[in-house]
């Protein structure tokens, strides 16, 4: 263990043994008139996965309120959903702002606080404690006296975990389908842009995840490119701005292969994934998002088996999976079969 990890590790035993504070234990009392989710990590895979609670406590509970702690950087996944009532604001870094926003959260005296993360920060633990909650719900998280109800680690899918919670409190017969937010303006852009192009059918290929491991290289790029051209029509590059000008210049190399330049939000690559045919990425929300259209998917996963029963394409379409070592960059794309992408 460094240095590093092991300073860490001490101040988080040490913030640990400070903070953490027992929650008497109860029986939740069905339905709860109010439901905390924090979100603030700004994963848009994660809140894919979990974009079906909401809909589902609203479903047999109408009245609860639902609460979101979130950052501004992603709320607008949140702003676009029906059935949260109120969102709260928190800058991730600041633990002042931690203080002022669990003080706002300690006078609405919520029925029940669910946390989905594994690793507690000191700051995390502090910002929970204030909260005040009759009741804690956290995953992994039996060596925490704050939380008194809790989901074990288990080798399932991190939307049954999900699922696990809503039933924990009395919910039933829960639909874990995805709701996947979209914008009026995307939806029509990408139709012009499909339109125009004459872009019946297409694949949707990704090259970017997050970290190193899962960032397709040039020459990645076009291995991959090369092989799909000799067995498909079209295909559309899936773009952010920081890559667009990269993946413009790759483009010109081919005749069939399209990208829409003018991306600037999720829901742009949403609108395009939605009308794709198949589409190809590695493990990152582009999968989540195909899976919630239930689309003919490829992807590429590493070989850590944890995070893939937690987080595999929960798809009801036709799927395949290949896996690496080290990264992205070692697989061979011709691999990939030429039925796979009918």
């Amino acid at each position: 263990m460094s240095i590093k990890s092991f300073l860490r590790t001490l101040r988080l035993k040490i913030g640990k043994q400070i903070l953490d504070k027992k929650t008497p234990l109860a029986s939740i009392i069905f339905p709860p008139k109010s439901i905390l989710f924090l979100r603030h990590d700004g994963k848009i895979g994660d809140y894919v996965v979990s974009s079906f609670i909401f809909r589902e406590i609203k479903k047999q509970a109408p009245n609860t309120k639902i609460g979101v702690v979130c950052s501004k950087k992603n709320a607008y996944l949140f702003e676009q959903n029906p059935y949260i009532d109120q969102l709260y604001f928190v800058k991730t870094k600041d633990i002042r702002d931690y203080i002022r926003c669990s003080k706002q959260l300690s006078k609405e005296q919520y029925d029940v606080l669910i946390d989905p993360t594994v690793t507690l920060r000191n700051r995390d633990l502090l910002f929970l404690r204030m909260i005040n909650a009759k009741n804690y719900i956290g995953y992994q998280k039996e060596n925490y006296q704050l939380f008194n109800f809790n989901i074990p680690a288990q080798e399932i899918h991190f939307s049954e975990i999900y699922k696990q919670t809503l039933e924990l409190i009395g919910f039933k017969q829960i639909s874990t389908a995805y709701d996947v937010p979209y914008t009026e303006k995307a939806k029509q852009a990408i139709q012009y842009f499909l339109v125009e192009n004459h872009l019946e059918s297409y694949i949707a290929v990704n090259f970017f995840g997050a970290g190193s491991a899962r960032r397709f290289n040039d020459k990645s790029m076009k291995s991959l490119l090369n092989h799909l051209t000799n067995n498909t029509k079209n295909i559309v590059l899936l773009t952010f701005p920081e890559v667009t000008e990269k993946l413009k210049m790759i483009a010109k190399e081919y005749k069939n292969v399209f990208i829409y330049e003018k991306t600037e939000t999720v829901f742009d690559t949403i609108e395009l994934i939605r009308n794709a045919s198949l589409t190809i990425s590695p493990d990152t929300a582009i999968v989540h998002i195909a899976a919630g259209f239930n689309k003919p998917l490829i992807a590429f996963y590493s070989q850590d088996q944890e995070n893939f029963y937690h987080w595999q394409p929960n798809n009801k379409a036709q799927t395949y999976i290949l896996r690496f070592n080290k990264s992205v960059n070692e697989l061979n794309f011709s691999d990939i079969q030429s039925d796979w992408l009918k």
